[in-house]
């Protein structure tokens, strides 16, 4: 599980409740059915709309990219395709068939695949490229998912606060319930503003940030698999992969573990 996400929601909240108990309130008074029902289905239901079935089944795998952790293996990816890089100068690019059966990464094993078949330079490209712009569009259709109920969620939070005024101005021949009466009819707007910023946007921008790593991997292995097929040596493949995740590998960090394994 990603704890971060987890403890930044339960953090968020957390800090709501709090400031909602310094001001003197209590919790239960902030708890309001109607508004709730409003806000939180309202958004839902106005939100898958805009989407087809086929979108909404996917949106639960897309969620849980958010809630857990995939170890980024930038240095190990590299690793390994400097080593097939070195295998295919030595002993042939048909050499690297051997490794392909043992590969857990459909897409690393893709790729090899089309090497060894002899695909010619350009094909290869685009057809790793098409699939790195599929699990884009993949992960997009997540983030706009969240995106998109945090932006219905404080529209429904001000359509509830109006529906409480409405019915508050019914009621206005008794002036001592209008105070109680528009502090709840504000609830449905704490509810839409709370939740569009607390859960529903920061998903959005979780789910983006993950796909920004996961395609970047994809990219370096697109980019490691060209260099071979272009019989680049093993030496200047590594330096251009590194290129990339320059930011996200510690210094030194690739040559200790290449030390490592040669103990």
């Amino acid at each position: 599980m990603d704890w971060v996400t987890i403890a930044g929601i339960v953090m968020a909240w957390g800090c709501l409740a709090i400031a909602i108990g310094m001001d003197g309130g209590e919790l239960h008074s902030f708890l309001k059915g109607s508004a709730a029902l409003l806000v939180f289905g309202g958004t839902i239901f106005a939100t898958i709309i805009g989407f087809t079935w086929d979108d909404l089944r996917g949106i639960p795998a897309k969620l849980k990219t958010a809630f857990v952790r995939k170890q980024n293996k930038y240095v190990e990816i590299i690793g390994m395709l400097v080593e097939y890089a070195k295998k295919s100068r030595r002993d042939g690019i048909l050499a690297l068939e051997d490794v392909i059966e043992e590969l857990d990464d459909k897409f690393m094993k893709k790729g090899l695949q089309l090497l060894v078949d002899g695909i010619d330079l350009d094909r290869t490209r685009d057809t790793l490229e098409a699939d790195i712009n599929a699990l884009r569009q993949w992960y997009k259709e997540g983030e706009e998912f969240f995106k998109q109920l945090g932006g219905f969620s404080p529209t429904l939070g001000i359509i509830g606060t109006v529906l409480g005024l409405i019915h508050m101005m019914g009621e206005i021949s008794s002036p001592e319930s209008m105070g109680p009466a528009i502090a709840m009819a504000f609830i449905a707007t704490m509810y839409g503003i709370s939740s569009a910023n607390l859960i529903y946007l920061p998903l959005s921008n979780k789910i983006h940030n993950v796909s920004l790593k996961d395609l970047l991997e994809k990219r370096i292995v697109l980019e490691g698999l060209l260099c071979i097929q272009a019989g680049i040596s093993p030496r200047l493949t590594e330096e251009m992969l590194k290129s990339f995740v320059h930011m996200h590998i510690k210094e030194g960090e690739l040559d200790s573990k290449k030390a490592a394994e040669q103990k």
